[in-house]
């Protein structure tokens, strides 16, 4: 380890710590400020702030007050090298004046703004974009409650915010004076508690403004301070006197050092991720889907710490990983290792998974004028464009005799049904007899291990804690086809436990009993906060998976299943096992047993995150903007995908129907019971309009499939997708549905107009009344106008059907009295649009007419009052 990049980075981590604690007033600083000798040391308040604050919570043993408190008024070559650092990551305060910062606390900035605010892209602008006094994150831990998550439209009244401020720096020393007694303890060393620190900054400055003086504050305070940790870090090559000439370039905006490279961005993509979840041969393999796809995200995790510790690197030098990709800042010095570490974690992944999964790592030099504002995603897009080099030329890194070796030898062994697993088709590693779910006849280990000791625990986890080794490579080739998830991460260095199993891992083994990083996969209970002395991380992760709660609601699925399936003791539903599709598809409120199967993503990310800035993008902006769109997609959708029930408004009631696939960077693929995925799906659409603060050029598309239990899971994959990929092609922010692309608003139209036609029908069967007809007779005259117009002409408006809609559905109105009004309504609405809606009537009585279809009772349901 390199001690110095780790004490340089703390430093960075709390350079600005100290505004922190003069806008919560927590430290007297007047009276000393008052002493011109301390003002001439210092510069500024916070600064001398910061150095009281470090003194108190950080151990004395690595120095770092001095080095972090001055960076406005270095007097060493470490403390001139913070300060630049600094002034890169605070590239959007390049021009800017810092005033005098002793002044009352209430001109300070109290509350975060959106950096969704910033974003223009394609003419669109936020509707807050020039006022900046209605839209701000709540000063508050970080929690995924909707009011501390999403962006409030009125700004805390100044009583408030400072009292939030004094909780909020309250509860982040109690928690910083506890890491201190743990080094105090020898328990946590530097990079440990380096990593302890950061994850503590995160859950209480994350939505604390970094901005200081004559800018809007857009950054928090934890974006800001972790990317000057990092740029300290990839300064660390430099010597004093080029950090001297780097530091006046800045200054200048000019010089022979204004376009030397300083920094390397290096970006990694595992490729192959879509078809290592979905591609899933056999049928109730899906059991196994999230234990398959929650792998990948500590496969993700397992080769980035790995990649860390080879470079030796700190955690703050990430920048954001998730959704199977990691960005990091790295010392140019870095470039040199890339190739051996290309070629080394590609062996591996060869190893275990042959060319299923695949890491692109890419990079590109960023010079000093590439942190000015609106230079680095210039940068950015060179990073991603290697990536997407490396991924088109796989395995360059091998040489191109050992390519072929690999790639074209035939195995000597192989072709022998009996070898092969019958849920990824692989035959490289030993397969077993296995009929525990579902009946699977023959599975390889690695398979059976996504299934039984991830895919199982994960649903009743809540905690994931890893510990960091050397890797273990299995040599022997024996070892090698007995390969389970955890050996996979093993080989990159990591072993990590689950909930249910930390009690018997513990006994087994004594290291974890020491100090070990922990991923809180959804925020812990009041008081319910793991007791490690260590880095604790909301690594929010939606995991959900629909479990039968009880002996009741087993005996209603396995009365709904299908005559031949409840026959067969596999497939009958019991208490605590994961429901299976067939079991899903039965929870339908209607008799039409089918499953939805919902894919959506952010339109135009990529776009947005090149030129949705523009000349405004900085390092920290971008790295606030990765964080803000991870913690709706991988945080706050675990609550919209465990909501209340939309058809039965049973509290909680989607956590026992929707089965999370995979929900990660801005993107998500969800299935469940098809009667309640249009309802989630709009549900999850309106909430990141709320969450952005209703930016017109951030918004989704979305393709929703009809499956039924036993249809291929890729397949369903395949469907949805390309249902995806027409909402995207007819314009995005559009949804397909029924066949149908819709905008989002014609989505709700046509919403309003299936519950119309749905409570008409219901309102004449409770009087014992048939009037189903209704539905028949709108997607009748709706096929009559299209066959009229392919002969007539696409334009034409009038013809037959336009009077026999009026004809039949004032005859409609005249047989039934107590509906009358609803026909008529109904009608007139037709004629006043010139029937142009017609369409759009017929695929809203043909939804209807799913949602009316009649299934059985239900045991323990009331039964259906009697004429």
């Amino acid at each position: 380890m390199d001690e110095l990049r780790y004490r340089l980075a703390l430093a960075g981590l709390l350079h600005d710590i100290g505004k922190f604690a003069q806008r919560a007033e927590a430290v007297e600083f007047r009276q000393a400020w008052r002493d011109e000798a301390t003002r001439a040391d210092f510069r500024y308040a916070h600064a001398y702030l910061t150095y009281q604050v470090v003194k108190e919570l950080v151990p004395s043993d690595w120095a770092i007050a001095p080095l972090a408190a001055y960076h406005h008024a270095p007097k060493t070559a470490d403390q001139a090298l913070i300060r630049l650092a600094d002034q890169l990551s605070a590239g959007e305060r390049a021009t800017d004046v810092v005033a005098r910062d002793d002044s009352d606390r209430r001109v300070h900035p109290k509350q975060l703004h959106p950096i969704f605010a910033r974003i223009a892209l394609d003419g669109q602008r936020h509707p807050a974009a020039e006022d900046t006094q209605r839209f701000f994150w709540p000063l508050a831990v970080l929690h995924l409650d909707e009011e501390v998550v999403f962006p409030q439209k009125t700004a805390l009244d100044e009583a408030t915010a400072w009292k939030r401020y004094e909780v909020l720096w309250q509860a982040f020393s109690q928690e910083a004076k506890r890491l201190k007694t743990v080094v105090a303890q020898g328990a946590l060393d530097l990079p440990g508690y380096l990593e302890a620190l950061q994850a503590l900054m995160m859950r209480y400055t994350w939505a604390v403004p970094s901005a200081y003086w004559k800018t809007v504050p857009d950054v928090s305070l934890y974006d800001h301070s972790r990317m000057t940790a990092a740029l300290a870090v990839a300064l660390s090559d430099f010597s004093a006197e080029e950090i001297q000439a780097l530091t006046r370039a800045w200054q200048a905006k000019d010089g022979p050092a204004w376009e030397q490279p300083v920094a390397l961005l290096v970006g990694g993509d595992i490729s192959g991720i879509q078809d290592f979840i979905y591609t899933i041969a056999a049928k109730g393999a899906a059991k196994m889907l999230r234990g398959r796809s929650f792998y990948l995200q500590l496969l993700t995790e397992a080769v980035l710490r790995f990649l860390l510790r080879e470079l030796d690197l700190p955690y703050t030098n990430v920048i954001y990983s998730g959704g199977g990709n990691f960005y990091l800042l790295a010392p140019l010095s870095v470039r040199e290792r890339l190739d051996d570490l290309r070629r080394r974690v590609s062996e591996t992944l060869w190893r275990y998974h042959r060319a299923d999964l695949y890491l692109a790592l890419g990079s590109a030099e960023v010079p000093l004028s590439g942190f000015t504002p609106g230079m680095f995603p210039r940068y950015w897009g060179r990073m991603h464009a290697d990536m997407q080099e490396r991924k088109q030329r796989r395995y360059l890194e091998w040489g191109e005799e050992t390519f072929h070796a690999r790639v074209f030898t035939v195995p000597e062994n192989g072709g022998n049904p009996k070898d092969v697993c019958s849920v990824c088709g692989s035959e490289t590693r030993k397969v077993e007899h296995w009929d525990e779910w579902e009946g699977q006849e023959r599975i390889c280990t690695l398979c059976r291990s996504f299934a039984e000791t991830l895919g199982g625990p994960l649903a009743r986890s809540h905690q994931v804690r890893w510990r960091w080794i050397e890797p273990q490579q299995a040599d022997k080739q024996a070892d090698q086809r007995r390969a389970t998830w955890r050996t996979v991460l093993a080989a990159f260095g990591a072993q990590v436990v689950l909930d249910g199993e930390q009690k018997e891992e513990r006994e087994q083994n004594p290291a974890w009993t020491q100090p070990h990083t922990v991923w809180l996969l959804d925020d812990p209970e009041p008081g319910d906060w793991p007791d490690a002395d260590a880095p604790i991380w909301l690594r929010y992760s939606v995991t959900q998976i629909p479990y039968v709660r009880d002996e009741a609601e087993a005996e209603a699925i396995n009365a709904a299943l299908p005559a031949a399936e409840r026959e067969d003791k596999k497939q009958r539903a019991s208490k605590g096992k994961p429901k299976t599709f067939s079991h899903l598809e039965t929870q339908t409120e209607s008799g039409f047993h089918r499953l939805g199967v919902l894919r959506m993503d952010v339109d135009h990310l990529g776009h947005i995150f090149r030129e949705g800035l523009g000349e405004r993008a900085t390092l920290s902006r971008l790295a606030t903007l990765s964080f803000q769109m991870s913690l709706f997609f991988e945080g706050y959708l675990e609550r919209l995908i465990s909501g209340d029930d939309p058809l039965t408004g049973e509290p909680g009631g989607l956590a026992r129907l929707i089965y999370a696939v995979y929900a990660g960077g801005d993107d998500l693929f969800l299935i469940g019971p098809w009667d309640r995925m249009p309802y989630l799906a709009l549900r999850i659409v309106e909430a990141f309009a709320r969450y952005t603060g209703g930016h017109p050029a951030l918004h989704l598309s979305g393709g929703m499939a009809f499956i039924h239990g036993k249809y291929p899971i890729y397949q369903a994959a395949e469907d949805a997708g390309e249902a995806e990929d027409r909402a995207k092609e007819e314009g995005r922010n559009r949804f397909t549905f029924l066949g149908r692309v819709w905008t989002w608003s014609e989505f709700r139209d046509l919403k309003a107009r299936m519950e119309r036609l749905v409570a008409l029908v219901r309102a004449a069967e409770k009087e014992k009344k048939e009037n189903r007809a209704i539905l028949g007779v709108l997607q009748n005259l709706a096929r009559q106008a299209e066959a009229y117009r392919q002969k007539r002409g696409k334009k034409a408006v009038w013809g037959p059907w336009t009077w026999r809609a009026a004809y039949q559905l004032t005859r409609m109105a005249e047989m039934d009295e107590a509906r009358k009004q609803d026909y008529e309504q109904l009608r007139d609405e037709l004629k006043a649009d010139n029937f142009a809606h017609l369409d759009t009537w017929a695929v809203a009585a043909r939804w209807a007419e799913l949602m009316l279809r009649k299934r059985p009772q239900r045991k323990g349901e009331p039964q259906a009052e009697k004429a």
